[in-house]
């Protein structure tokens, strides 16, 4: 069962990120993510890989997955701050809130192609895209 309510931050050491130390969001990933495919092959999620956050291997290949979250709400990224400073903050906190639930993460692709970044990681350092995901699609 998925408790879409559930606080990735609460199972999280403080100071960590929940997409790589919430055992709970990893194996709520895993759970909504692995499932049979169109063909009725089977899409299996292991989160038992040394160094690898989700991973698939079958005869359609090999897969890494790693997690982020899609909804930022920017109050600790100073050029955003004057943007940021309108919003009450209990209403930043809110959203905050629903941000800190598996409706707000995805899986993304997390092997290099090329030795290029991965499309998560290209979103977090292009300083126009500043990780929004609009913007990623």
């Amino acid at each position: 069962m998925i408790d879409t309510k559930f606080d990735v931050y609460s199972d999280t050491p403080h100071g960590r990120d929940p997409d790589s130390h919430s055992p709970t969001l990893r194996r709520y990933h895993k759970l909504l993510w692995s499932k049979p495919l169109p063909d009725g092959s089977a899409f299996i999620l292991s989160d038992t890989r040394p160094a690898a956050y989700l991973h698939h291997i079958s005869q359609r290949g090999e897969f890494h997955l790693s997690s982020d979250s899609v909804g930022h709400t920017y109050r600790h990224v100073r050029a955003m701050s004057r943007i940021v400073s309108e919003v009450p903050e209990e209403e930043v906190q809110a959203f905050f809130s629903i941000c800190s639930t598996i409706g707000a993460y995805i899986v993304f692709p997390s092997q290099k192609v090329g030795n290029k970044a991965t499309i998560n990681g290209a979103r977090g350092m292009h300083h126009k895209v500043r990780d929004r995901f609009d913007l990623t699609l």
